[in-house]
């Protein structure tokens, strides 16, 4: 996966955060499927907006930690990769 293609949530998942630094919880509206998010798939999910690119995610991660893992861009675009496949996130090329 390139890091230009635009990243958008998919409209038919609705999204709730728990108490603070204990993650949230995606709701796939179509399928009933329930998907927890830790602390940092929160962070993404709520980085993605109304459409963010996968360079701007891994930026938006990088500027929240205080110390970057090695694997950063590769863990956020496993992330993204794992949502598309649950529907939950789309990617397009605008």
């Amino acid at each position: 996966m390139q890091l230009d293609p635009v990243v958008r949530r998919n409209e038919r998942a609705v999204f709730r955060e728990l108490a603070s630094d204990e993650g949230g919880v995606l709701l796939h509206l179509d399928s009933g499927a329930y998907h927890g998010l830790n602390v940092i798939g929160t962070l993404i999910w709520t980085l993605v907006g109304d459409g963010s690119t996968l360079g701007d995610l891994v930026e938006g991660v990088r500027s929240k930690l205080t110390e970057t893992p090695a694997g950063l861009e590769a863990d956020v675009e496993a992330f993204v990769e794992d949502l598309v496949q649950r529907d939950l996130l789309t990617l397009s090329k605008e």
